[in-house]
C-alpha cells in the first residue's frame, strides 16, 4: 500500500529533508532526529536554514495558489461582487424604466374588502352621499387607468391638460386669485375626505383617532358650508352658468394634473407591487371623491359637516389631542401592538382584530398622499405671507454639490420668501424623481412656445407684467465616482440653461406645480413616507429605492415685478446668489490664500483650461489628502515622510560632512584638531533639526517626529503644516463635524461647530470663518427683520440634515445660528478682483455668531448681500 513505508524510507526521507503535509499543513522534517556527531544529518542544512531560492520559490507558489479561481456553490454568489449579499447599490433598480403593474392588481384594492362575510369600512368611500356602490367603482376605475397609464412610463412629460378657461387667463392679478380660488376648493373637498376617513377611524379604530382632530375637521366643513351658502345667497350676484361650468372643468383639470404628478412621483421614488399597488388604488379612490365633491360642495360639506356632529357626540372623551405627523406614525404603531396583544390575549376577535389592521394600514397608505396633496394645494394660494401682491413673487430651487465628497444639498424659496433645505441622502435620492419631472414637463412645454416666448426678450419690457421661468437641470449615469470629490457643481449648470416666457394661466400652472414638488419639506415627508410603508406589510411586500444618482438642478418661476421690487429693497435673491457662484467650491478655492489658490486662478486668467475643471482636479487632490488624516478628540493627526526624512537627511549631510572632514584632513594641520569642526557641524545639525521640529507645531514628540507624522491641534497649525488654505481646512472639519467625526472643539471660533468642548484640550480653530466657508459647508445667511433693526439667522443644512425650515414666524423651541450685530461695510473700500470679477475689501468685517433658543424674528428678507465686502465670523 502507499500509506505503508519501511523505517528506511521514512529515516531516509528524515534525513534528506523532505516534507510530508498533515491537514492541509506543510510541515518540514516531522519527525527530526536529534543531530549527532558523525550524523549525516549534520550536513544537511536544507531542512534547518533553506536558501534564499527556495523561500522565492514558495512564495510565488503560494501566490499563485491564492489568485487560481476555485469552484463556488452557486447560492453563494460571486465573491468580492458589488451586491453579493443584496445591499449594496448596484443590487438596487434603476429608475426610469417602464413599471410593470397591471391594472387588474390595482382595480382589486378598489373592491370593498371583507372577511368571513364581514365587510370592511370603506375610505373615501360615497356611500355618505347617497351614491350607489356602481358608480363608485366607475369614477374610481376611471381615475385608476389614468393614473396607472401615467406612473408606468416616466419617459412620456405630464402636461395640464387643455382647458379655455386657464388658457384664456393671463398671468395678471385676476388669474393669480383665480387660480388660488381653484387650490381653496380643491382643500376643501379634501378636508371633506379627511373628516369622513376620521369618522370610519373613530367607529372602527377609536385608537387612531383623536377629539379634537376630529373638531378642527368639522369646524372646516361648516366654514365652507357657510361660505357656500353666501355665494348662493338670492342678494349676491349670480354667475353665468357657462361661466361656472368651466370653472369646474379647469378646477377638474388642475386636480388631474396634481393627482399625476404625486403619481409620477410614487413610481419614480421607490419600486415594488406592494408600494405601487397600494398607493395608486388609494390616490385614485381620493381623487375621484373629490371631483364628486367638487360639484355641488356647499351640498357635500353640509352632509359630511352633520355626520361629523353625529359621530363626535358619540365619541368618547378620553382627553388625547390632535396628533402631529410624526406622532401619527407612532399612533399607529401602538394601535397594531394593542390589537397584537389583545387577539393573543383572547380580547378581541379575529374579525374584530382584522377590521383594526384595515384601518390602520388605510391610514398609512394615505398619510404621505394627504401630505403632498395638502403642500401643493397650499402653496398654490394667496396668502399674503410675503407683505406682497400676488403677482410679485419668486420662487427657485438650487441642487448643487459643494464641499467634499459627493455633499449635495438643495436650497428652496417658496412664493412667500420662506426657505427650506435638505441634505439628507434619502431626501436627495428623492428629489431626483421630482427635479426630473419638472425639467421633462418644461422641456415639453418649451417646444410648443412660440419663438419669442422662448427667448424671453419681452422681460425687457418694464411696463409689461410678465411671468418668466429659468431652469436647468443635468444629469450623469455614472452611480459611482472613483473620485471623493466628483460630481456636479453648479458651475457646470449654467451652460444649459434655458429662459421662457409664460403666457397663460394654464402654462403658469403647468410650470408651478411640479415646482412646488421639488420643495424639501414635500420630498422629506414623502421619504419618511417610503420609509413607513418599507417597514409595513409582510415579508413579501418589499419596498425599494432606486439607485443614487449624480444630478443638478436650479428652477426660478417669478414675475417682472417681483425683480423690480427686489432691486428697490437691495436684498439678494437665492437665483441671483446662484448666478454669481456664491454658492461655488471654485470660489473658495481660487480666492484661498494658500500656497496654491493663487496659482490656480493664475491658471484660469491665463485662458489655458476651463477654471471649473482645474479646480475640480485639485480638490480631489486635496480630498485623497484629508482623507489620510488621522483624527481623534483633540488633534489630527498627519504623515510628514518627505519632510522628516528631508531634514533628517540634511542633518546626516551635516555631521557626516564634519566627520568626513576630520577623517579627510588628518594631521595635514598642524596644532588644529579637524574633529573639533565636526563638533560644530554636529550641533548644527541638531539645531537644524530643532527648529525645523519647532516651526510647524507648538510641540512635537519625539516619537512622533521620528515616527514622521505630527499631531495638530488648531487650525492654523494644520494650515502651516499641509500647506492647504485655512478656510478650505475649516469647510473640511465643518463638513465632517455632522458626520460623525469625533473631534471635540474649542474656541476662540467654534460658534459653529456642533461638537464642542470647554477643556483646554479640544481642536482650536483660531481662524475666523468667512462667508464664503458657511455657505460651501452648508450654512446660509438670511437676512430677517427684528425689532432691534436687521438680523442675520443661519439656515443650517449641513451633511444629513433632513429637514430645516426658516419662516417668517420664528419658532422657539429652535436653537439658531444669529447675528444681531451687523456692522456696517464701507462701500469707500479697498478692493481686490476674486472669482468671476467679483470684488472683496482688503479688511475683513468681523461679525459675532452665537446659538440662541429664544429669538424671535417678524419677517424672511432673503440672503444677505454683504455688498462685496469680506466678512469673517467670531
Amino acid at each position: 500500500m502507499a500509506d505503508k513505508q519501511s523505517p528506511t524510507s521514512s529515516s531516509q526521507s528524515v534525513r534528506m529533508g523532505s516534507s510530508t503535509s498533515t491537514h492541509g499543513a506543510t510541515l518540514i522534517g516531522p519527525n527530526p532526529e536529534p543531530l549527532r556527531r558523525g550524523s549525516s544529518a549534520m550536513l544537511s542544512r536544507r531542512a534547518t536554514f533553506p536558501d534564499t531560492g527556495r523561500r522565492l520559490e514558495h512564495f510565488y507558489r503560494r501566490q499563485l495558489r491564492l489568485r487560481r479561481p476555485r469552484p463556488v456553490h452557486p447560492a453563494a454568489g460571486v465573491p468580492g461582487a458589488a451586491g453579493a449579499l443584496g445591499h449594496g447599490a448596484a443590487s438596487l433598480p434603476k429608475r426610469g424604466e417602464i413599471i410593470d403593474c397591471s391594472e387588474e392588481s390595482v382595480t382589486n384594492k378598489l373592491e370593498p374588502q371583507e372577511r368571513n362575510g364581514r365587510r370592511f369600512p370603506d375610505f373615501d368611500g360615497l356611500k355618505t352621499y347617497n351614491v350607489d356602490d356602481n358608480i363608485t367603482k366607475e369614477l374610481r376605475q376611471a381615475e385608476a387607468t389614468r393614473l396607472l397609464k401615467v406612473a408606468k412610463d416616466p419617459t412620456q412629460p405630464i402636461l395640464l391638460g387643455r382647458n379655455q378657461y386657464l388658457e384664456s387667463m393671463k398671468g395678471d392679478k385676476d388669474g393669480y386669485q383665480a387660480l388660488s380660488r381653484m387650490s381653496t376648493a380643491i382643500s376643501t373637498a379634501l378636508n371633506l375626505c379627511l373628516l369622513d376617513n376620521e369618522c370610519i377611524s373613530v367607529e372602527f379604530c377609536g385608537r387612531l383617532a383623536s377629539r379634537d382632530r376630529l373638531r378642527k375637521l368639522i369646524r372646516q366643513a361648516h366654514i365652507a358650508a357657510d361660505m357656500s351658502t353666501s355665494e348662493n345667497d338670492p342678494g349676491a350676484p349670480k354667475c353665468d352658468p357657462a361661466d361656472e361650468e368651466e370653472r369646474l372643468m379647469a378646477t377638474f383639470a388642475l386636480t388631474d394634473y396634481i393627482s399625476a404628478i404625486i403619481a409620477r412621483l410614487i413610481s419614480q421614488t421607490a419600486s415594488g407591487d406592494f408600494w405601487i399597488t397600494n398607493l395608486i388604488s388609494v390616490l385614485s379612490a381620493r381623487v375621484a371623491k373629490i371631483k364628486f365633491l367638487l360639484v355641488d360642495l356647499t351640498t357635500g360639506a353640509a352632509i359630511a359637516a352633520s355626520a361629523g356632529e353625529d359621530t363626535l357626540e358619540a365619541f368618547p372623551d378620553t382627553g388625547n389631542s390632535a396628533p402631529t405627523e410624526e406622532e401619527e406614525e407612532e399612533e399607529c404603531e401602538e394601535a397594531q401592538r394593542v390589537i397584537d396583544a389583545n387577539t393573543k390575549e383572547g380580547l378581541t376577535s379575529e374579525e374584530d382584530a382584522a377590521v383594526g389592521t384595515y384601518c390602520i394600514n388605510q391610514n398609512k397608505y394615505r398619510a404621505g398622499i394627504n401630505a403632498a396633496m395638502k403642500y401643493i394645494l397650499f402653496s398654490l394660494r394667496f396668502l399674503n405671507r410675503s407683505g406682497l401682491p400676488p403677482t410679485t413673487f419668486e420662487i427657485s430651487i438650487v441642487l448643487y454639490e459643494i464641499g467634499f465628497e459627493n455633499f449635495k444639498t438643495v436650497l428652496f424659496q417658496d412664493r412667500d420668501l420662506e426657505y427650506s433645505a435638505s441634505s439628507d441622502r434619502d431626501v436627495l435620492n428623492t428629489a431626483q424623481p421630482a427635479l426630473f419631472i419638472l425639467d421633462q414637463t418644461l422641456k415639453e412645454l418649451y417646444k410648443r412656445q412660440p419663438r419669442q416666448m422662448q427667448s424671453g426678450n419681452e422681460k425687457q419690457e418694464a411696463d409689461n407684467l410678465g411671468t418668466f421661468v429659468e431652469w436647468a437641470y443635468q444629469e450623469r449615469d455614472e452611480v459611482h465616482s472613483e473620485t471623493p470629490a466628483a460630481g456636479i457643481d453648479y458651475v457646470e449648470l449654467p451652460r444649459s440653461r434655458r429662459t421662457m416666457r409664460l403666457d397663460s394661466m394654464a402654462h403658469i400652472a403647468t410650470a408651478m406645480v411640479p415646482l412646488i414638488a421639488t420643495s424639501p419639506i414635500l420630498l422629506a415627508g414623502f421619504t419618511a413616507f417610503r420609509n413607513v410603508m418599507a417597514l409595513s406589510g409582510t415579508v413579501r411586500d418589499v419596498v425599494r429605492p432606486f439607485q443614487e444618482g449624480q444630478f443638478g438642478a436650479f428652477c426660478r418661476l417669478y414675475t417682472s415685478e417681483f425683480d423690480r421690487e427686489v432691486e428697490e429693497r437691495g436684498i439678494l435673491r437665492l437665483s441671483k446668489a446662484f448666478q454669481d457662484q456664491r454658492f461655488s467650491r471654485c470660489r473658495l478655492l481660487t480666492q484661498g490664500d494658500g500656497k496654491w489658490g493663487a496659482k490656480l486662478f493664475r491658471r484660469y486668467t491665463d485662458g489655458t483650461r476651463d477654471a471649473g475643471n482645474v479646480v475640480q482636479e485639485r480638490l480631489q487632490e486635496c480630498c485623497t489628502d484629508m482623507k489620510e488624516w488621522v483624527v481623534d478628540e483633540t488633534s489630527v493627526t498627519i504623515s510628514l515622510r518627505f519632510y522628516v526624512s528631508t531634514v533628517m537627511m540634511i542633518a546626516a549631510i551635516l555631521s557626516g560632512g564634519g566627520l568626513a572632514i576630520g577623517f579627510t584632513v588628518g594631521d595635514r594641520i598642524q596644532g588644529v584638531d579637524p574633529f573639533n569642526l565636526a563638533t560644530y557641524t554636529w550641533v548644527l545639525a541638531a539645531f537644524v533639526v530643532l527648529i525645523c521640529k519647532s516651526v510647524l507645531v507648538d510641540n512635537w514628540t519625539w516619537s512622533d517626529f521620528l515616527r514622521r507624522r505630527v499631531r495638530c491641534r488648531s487650525v492654523s497649525e494644520l494650515a502651516a503644516t499641509t500647506g492647504v488654505d485655512e478656510q478650505l481646512i475649516l469647510a473640511k472639519l465643518l463638513h465632517d463635524d455632522c458626520g460623525g467625526s469625533i473631534l471635540l472643539t474649542r474656541g476662540p471660533y467654534n460658534s459653529v461647530f456642533r461638537r464642542q468642548t470647554d477643556d483646554t484640550n479640544g481642536f482650536s480653530i483660531d481662524c475666523p470663518i468667512s462667508a464664503e466657508t458657511l455657505m460651501l459647508s452648508g450654512l446660509a445667511a438670511l437676512k430677517v427683520v427684528t425689532p432691534r433693526g436687521d438680523a442675520i439667522v443661519c439656515l443650517d443644512y449641513r451633511q444629513g440634515t433632513t429637514l430645516t425650515v426658516v419662516e417668517h414666524q420664528s419658532a422657539e423651541d429652535k436653537g439658531r445660528l444669529i447675528c444681531e450685530d451687523l456692522n456696517p461695510v464701507s462701500a469707500t473700500s479697498k478692493r481686490t478682483r476674486g472669482w468671476y470679477g467679483l470684488e472683496h475689501s482688503l479688511e475683513p468685517v468681523k461679525l459675532r455668531l452665537t446659538k440662541k433658543d429664544a429669538f424671535k424674528w417678524k419677517r424672511v428678507q432673503g440672503l444677505y448681500d454683504f455688498n462685496g465686502a469680506h466678512v469673517v465670523f467670531e
